[in-house]
């Protein structure tokens, strides 16, 4: 194979994760090795260890990509404009449908992921912190405007996390595909925030 033009380090760590990431979706997690990776890249194992010090850390670079992808696009439905409600409403269908259609599109990569966060538990509790944050965070805005009743809004945010984990964790959402988990999961917000609605609060459509 060609070897690989020298590059920038962070453009040579991008490299060699994308390259896991092909090995990944051909092998899975637990064939992946690093003089795998290097051979694909056209270089010697040892140049890989430049970069990164194990294969365990080259599969944590890989989730911490995905986590902070997660996050951003948590956080952009977040910032939309309007009412809380609706907006946590589309945090969790959106992204139940984002991993949805991950899990449907791209199996081998996504069984992959799950290897790794099974051997990974801070990864999931990392993800799983960063998406309480966001929405304690909507359930104040809504409390501050008069949306919704006070309450405590952390208690309120884990409630939804524990009525959502169906929905939203990424080692349940196979359990669910092909059982209307999109309506499952509207439904679910729809009877949490009727809950969380002040009274006499209009619910917008």
């Amino acid at each position: 194979m060609k070897p690989v033009a020298p590059a920038p380090q962070s453009d040579m760590r991008e490299l060699i994760l994308e390259s896991a990431r092909a090995l990944l979706r051909r092998h899975g997690g637990n064939k992946l090795t690093v003089v795998d990776i290097a051979r694909s890249l056209g270089m010697s194992h040892a140049n890989v260890y430049r970069f990164f010090k194990s294969k365990s850390e080259i599969l944590d670079a890989i989730v911490d990509d995905w986590m902070e992808k997660v996050t951003a696009f948590v956080e952009s439905i977040a910032q939309r404009p309007g009412p809380a409600g609706p907006r946590l409403e589309a945090l969790v269908l959106e992204l139940y449908g984002a991993r949805h259609a991950k899990c449907l599109e791209d199996p081998e990569i996504y069984v992959a992921y799950q290897r790794v966060m099974e051997i990974r538990p801070d990864a999931v509790a990392q993800r799983q912190s960063a998406i309480l944050k966001v929405l304690k965070r909507l359930l104040d805005e809504g409390v501050a405007t008069g949306e919704f009743a006070p309450m405590d809004t952390l208690a309120a945010a884990m409630m939804i996390e524990d009525a959502t984990a169906l929905f939203l964790h990424p080692l349940m959402i196979p359990t669910v595909v092909g059982k209307q988990g999109d309506q499952r999961a509207r439904a679910v917000m729809r009877h949490l925030l009727a809950g969380f609605a002040a009274p006499g609060a209009n619910r917008p459509e």
